[in-house]
């Protein structure tokens, strides 16, 4: 939220704050004593288009829990009582920069309604609005918006697609989903591409390797907000509990470097879900492979093609059992994982060492996500929309958070 700007208006003194900017700044501070409506940014990336998320600040002390003061009256605010996304943020005086908590507005006001005049608002500490809570509303919010306006169209278009579904490949032009936000084109993509790989996961062998094009927080969020992708991870993981698998990322040092540190750590919840699911993630550095689309390999037998991601189209599948193909993405899985920058014989070490390649802090990554993983995101920001799902972001939270904080990488295997 840093380099936010008071802007002029007759009732309301707004805050135009980003949720991707970092730490709060005096503006807001300036305002909350006055239970203020603030208008936080939650901006546009590659894909998404941008929104901005509603909040009412109320001064707030804090201890082992959070009491935000909720001036009478303020529950019957019209803002409060409509469908639109809000958040209630409780604001402590922390010194120089003011510690911000945040809760979605229905829970709290489910909290409030009825109970005595004089009750303050409880926050959990959980729901400090910092780089890793940011990062979440600003996914969730931009996700929500774009599939919910889009909801009937993109019904429409999941029944279209699914004509597609017998063919062996497929490669659909974006005039299919005309119209369509680019998140509504995500989402579709990505079904189409999890229904084709787990329509053929019965013939994969012992050890396929999966490659996936997620670069950056921003596409990687999908992972852990679409239903279907934590379904589709669900069931790959139930096929044969004795089946190890292992999937690949290409995230090269320039995407790191040109990403703010909440969208770095979208991709570390990813990596951790994937994780959770007893996945071996390799991650490999090389900027010659980032274009590699999506793709299973079942060294023996075939490859299964399945990209959304930056893909001409809104997906291209196929399956192959072409020498020169499969000695490709041999190839690059070969070389992938001889030069990953997370490698280790242990999930602990591999996600430690992904931390410090996305230059984010490791012990406090464990500690915030083990704070998470205990209350669950849905009290910050519930989905509104059917087709996403906080279970990802929960899930990924509370494995992360229970790795051993000392944890230190060990040698690649």
């Amino acid at each position: 939220m840093r380099g936010c700007q008071r802007e002029a208006g007759d009732t309301d003194k707004r805050v135009a704050g980003s949720l991707l900017a970092g730490s709060p700044v005096s503006p807001i501070r300036a305002v909350a004593a006055a239970g203020s409506r603030v208008s936080l940014l939650a901006p546009s990336g590659r894909f998404f288009s941008g929104t901005t998320v509603d909040a009412w600040m109320y001064p707030a002390v804090a201890g082992s829990r959070i009491l935000a003061t909720v001036p009478p009256g303020h529950l019957d605010d019209p803002l409060l009582r409509t469908a639109r996304r809000v958040l209630m943020v409780g604001v402590t005086d922390d010194g120089d920069a003011p510690g911000l908590f945040g809760m979605d507005a229905r829970l709290a006001r489910c909290r409030l309604t009825g109970g005595s005049k004089k009750a303050r608002l409880v926050i959990p500490q959980a729901y400090a609005l910092d780089d890793v809570t940011s990062g979440i509303v600003w996914a969730v919010a931009n996700m929500d918006e774009a599939l919910l306006a889009d909801d009937a169209a993109l019904d429409g278009c999941r029944r279209q697609a699914t004509g597609y579904t017998h063919l062996p490949r497929s490669a659909v032009s974006r005039d299919i989903a005309d119209g369509l936000d680019t998140v509504s084109q995500m989402w579709l993509g990505s079904a189409f591409c999890a229904g084709h790989i787990l329509r053929h996961a019965r013939d994969f062998g012992d050890a396929p390797v999966f490659w996936t094009r997620e670069q950056r927080g921003e596409e990687a969020s999908a992972w852990l907000l679409f239903a279907h992708k934590y379904a589709y991870l669900a069931a790959l993981a139930g096929r044969d509990p004795r089946t190890e698998s292992s999937r690949v990322l290409c995230v090269p040092p320039d995407t790191v470097t040109s990403s703010p540190g909440p969208e770095r750590i979208l991709l570390l919840l990813a990596v951790a879900l994937m994780e959770s699911f007893g996945i071996h993630v390799e991650v490999c550095p090389d900027l010659d492979y980032a274009a590699v689309g999506g793709f299973v390999l079942d060294p023996r037998r075939r490859a299964v093609v399945a990209n959304w991601v930056d893909a001409d189209g809104i997906w291209h599948v196929d399956i192959t059992d072409n020498r020169t193909a499969m000695r490709e993405y041999a190839d690059a899985c070969g070389y992938a994982r001889a030069h990953s920058v997370i490698s280790a014989s242990a999930s602990a070490p591999r996600l430690h060492a992904l931390a410090d390649y996305l230059d984010l802090d490791w012990p406090w990554m464990v500690q915030r996500c083990a704070e998470l993983g205990e209350y669950g995101c849905t009290g910050l920001v519930a989905p509104h929309s059917r087709l996403l799902s906080l279970a990802g972001v929960d899930r990924a939270c509370r494995y992360l958070g229970a790795l051993d904080r000392s944890a230190t990488r060990t040698s690649a295997t």
